[in-house]
C-alpha cells in the first residue's frame, strides 16, 4: 500500500524481554513487562494486552503502552461482538489492519489508529499492536510479532503453573496445621472419656467420646472437601435462593434449629458448590449460637435494605446477592476481619467450614463479609464481585 512503512524488529530489544518475561514471577508483571517492550522491540508507539475472564466473559485490559494511555479513553473492554478483537480471540488467529480495510469500519469507523496486528494468548487473551500512521506487517512481521505473543504466552503459563504449586503447598500447610491441632484435642476428649469409663465403669463418659468423634467427622469431612478440586465452580445455572436454602437445611445438623427465609431471587452458580456454602454457614450458627438458634436467609438489593420480618415491608431494587444471619452472640468486632481467614480458623472451634466458604465464593468471583445481624448475631453478606462492564471502545 502507497506510502505505508514497514514494520521493524529489534532482535537485541526482543531477547531483553524474552529474558524479563521468563524471570517474572506474576501475571501483573508479565504484562507490564510484555508492554514497555513494544516501542523498542516493534518501533510502534500503541501497545495493549487483555486478559481473558471466563466468568464475566470478556478481555479485561490488564497493561498498555504510555502512547496507548494518551490515545485512549481506558478501560477498554471487549465482549463477544463488540470488536475485532473479540474476534480475533475467539477465532485464535492473529489478524493485522489498517485503515484502508473496510472491516474496520464495522465496529469503530473514528479508530485513531491506522494500522495494528491483534495477537491471540490462546486461552490467556490477545495483544494489540498499532500505530497512528500508516505501516506493513509483512509476512516476516506477522511471524516476529507472533514470536513474541508466544513468549509472553508461555511466561503467562509459567506463572500459572507456579501460581497452582503454591496454592498446593498452601493447602498442605492447611492440612497440617489442622490435623496437629483441630483433630487431636478431640481425640484426646475421645481418649481421655474412654479412661474414665475404665476407671470408674461410668458409661455416661461416652456420650462425651461420642462428640468428639463427631467432631473429627466434621473435621475430616472439611478436609476432604479442601483436598479435592471440588470446590471449584464448573456449571453455573439460574438457581432459586429458596429453593437451594431450604434442600440444604434438611441436610444440615439443624434439628431444633429455626430457619426464615424472607424472600427468594435466581442466584447465577454451582447448585453443588452452593449448597456447600449453605451447608457450612448453617452448621457454623449452630455450633456457635446453640443448637435452637434462628436463622434467616434473604436477597441483598442494591438500595441497601437490611432483613427484615414481614414480606410486605421489603424493599424493591436489583438483587446483588444474598445474606444468611443469625441470633447467636455474635462475632468480636476485633474478629471480624480476620473470621474469613484460614490462618484465623486454625485451632478455632470453626474448623475449616468457613474457609471452604469463602474459596467457594471466590471461585465465584463474589464478594463475602461478615457484620453483626438485627438480633445481635452474626450476619454474612454475599455480593456479586464482578467487575461492571466498561462501554465500548475500540482500537
Amino acid at each position: 500500500m502507497g506510502g505505508e512503512l514497514p514494520v521493524t524488529f529489534d532482535l537485541d530489544s526482543f531477547e531483553a524481554v524474552t529474558r524479563q518475561l521468563m524471570t517474572a514471577e506474576s501475571e501483573r508483571e508479565i504484562c507490564e513487562i510484555a508492554m514497555s517492550g513494544i516501542s523498542s522491540v516493534f518501533d510502534l508507539p500503541l501497545g495493549a494486552l487483555w486478559l481473558y475472564d471466563s466468568d464475566a466473559t470478556e478481555l479485561q485490559l490488564a497493561a498498555s503502552t504510555e502512547r496507548a494511555d494518551e490515545v485512549f479513553d481506558w478501560p477498554v473492554t471487549y465482549r463477544p461482538g463488540n470488536s475485532l478483537s473479540w474476534e480475533a480471540f475467539e477465532q485464535d488467529e492473529v489478524r493485522t489492519y489498517s485503515e484502508l480495510d473496510d472491516e474496520r469500519s464495522q465496529y469503530n469507523e473514528n479508530s485513531p489508529v491506522s494500522s495494528e496486528i491483534i495477537l491471540p494468548l490462546t486461552e490467556y487473551g490477545v495483544i494489540n499492536i498499532g500505530s497512528l500512521t500508516p505501516v506493513t506487517f509483512d509476512d516476516e512481521a506477522v511471524r516476529l510479532a507472533q514470536m513474541y505473543a508466544t513468549h509472553v504466552q508461555a511466561a503467562l503459563q509459567k506463572a500459572e503453573r507456579e501460581h497452582d504449586l503454591r496454592v498446593q503447598r498452601d493447602r498442605m500447610e492447611q492440612f497440617i496445621g489442622v490435623v496437629s491441632h483441630d483433630l487431636r484435642n478431640p481425640l484426646h476428649v475421645v481418649e481421655g472419656r474412654i479412661e474414665l469409663v475404665r476407671e470408674t465403669g461410668d458409661l455416661s463418659h461416652l456420650d462425651d467420646a461420642a462428640e468428639g468423634v463427631a467432631r473429627m467427622e466434621s473435621l475430616i469431612n472439611d478436609l476432604l472437601t479442601l483436598a479435592k478440586e471440588g470446590y471449584a465452580v464448573e456449571d453455573r445455572t439460574a438457581i432459586s435462593l429458596d429453593a437451594i436454602v431450604e434442600q440444604t437445611w434438611e441436610m444440615a445438623r439443624t434439628a431444633d434449629a429455626t430457619l426464615k427465609i424472607e424472600g427468594s431471587a435466581p442466584v447465577f452458580g454451582d447448585q453443588n458448590r452452593l449448597k456447600q456454602v449453605f451447608e457450612n454457614l448453617f452448621r457454623n450458627a449452630a455450633d456457635h449460637a446453640g443448637e435452637d438458634v434462628t436463622v434467616w436467609v434473604g436477597p441483598l438489593v442494591d438500595s441497601g435494605a437490611a432483613e427484615i420480618d414481614r414480606a410486605d415491608e421489603r424493599t424493591e431494587g436489583r438483587v446483588i446477592g444474598f445474606y444468611v444471619a443469625d441470633d447467636g452472640p455474635g462475632i468480636p468486632s476485633d474478629k471480624l476481619n480476620d473470621l474469613l481467614s484460614v490462618d484465623a480458623l486454625s485451632g478455632s472451634d470453626s474448623g475449616l467450614g468457613l474457609s471452604i466458604v469463602a474459596q467457594i465464593i471466590d471461585a465465584h468471583g463474589w464478594d463475602i463479609a461478615v457484620t453483626e445481624s438485627r438480633a445481635g448475631g452474626a450476619r454474612f453478606e454475599v455480593t456479586d464481585g464482578t467487575k461492571p462492564v466498561s462501554p465500548f471502545h475500540s482500537w
